[in-house]
């Protein structure tokens, strides 16, 4: 393994760690030092990496937005030509344990809550909301061309399928016995096949949320 692919586990090690540090204390209470045992490494470990805390939580915040892309991106890939199978996909992708896990969806919360403050962690997390939602349209807006029904508005039901899933994943992070992540996706599906019946209503899923 040679320098930089050396160096590049490290940081992610260290990231891995952060990401349980606030699933555990929260933003407030986690500390280098905390993440530096996390890790079972030397506070100055980290140091060496990360110049301080906040930068440490910008490149968690930037690793989880691209660890989210990629898994979703890779879910699409997965289900074939198919727009309905596809747009299936990115809502199962969202309710994946290695998405929607409560420790991930604790974190991600964690982030949201501080992009008042930050104002680096709102500009990423607007861009990416931003670039989701165009990319659910997209999708949305095949399935509606593939179905015919071009009164249909893409952008709206792809803004009301992503607004489902915030507010269940707020649900998971609350209350997951109320919610878990097949009953989450379950209600997604529903809202599905009360807007595209053909397609989603007798529609063998094509991925499920363990």
């Amino acid at each position: 393994m040679g320098r930089k692919e050396i160096k590049d586990a490290r940081r992610a090690q260290l990231i891995e760690a952060t990401i349980d540090s606030i699933a555990r204390y929260g933003f407030a209470r986690t500390t280098l030092a905390d993440v530096a045992r996390q890790a079972k490494v030397s506070q100055g470990i980290v140091s060496f990496h990360f110049r301080s805390k906040q930068e440490l939580l910008l490149a968690t915040l930037r690793h989880m937005v691209g660890a989210y892309e990629a898994y979703s991106d890779a879910a699409v890939r997965r289900a074939g030509p198919s727009p309905a199978a596809r747009l299936d996909a990115m809502v199962a992708a969202d309710f994946d344990p290695a998405v929607a896990s409560r420790k991930h969806v604790t974190v991600w919360y964690a982030f949201w809550g501080e992009t008042r403050w930050r104002k680096d962690f709102l500009d990423l997390c607007t861009r990416w909301a931003a670039a989701y939602q165009e990319r659910t349209r997209a999708v949305v807006q095949e399935v509606i061309d593939a179905s015919g029904r071009a009164e249909l508005d893409a952008a709206a039901i792809a803004r009301g399928l992503n607004a489902m899933i915030d507010g269940l994943w707020l649900n998971i992070l609350l209350d997951p016995k109320a919610c878990d992540r097949k009953e989450a996706l379950r209600t997604c599906r529903a809202y599905l096949a009360q807007t595209f019946p053909t397609e989603f209503g007798r529609q063998r899923p094509v991925a499920s949320a363990a």
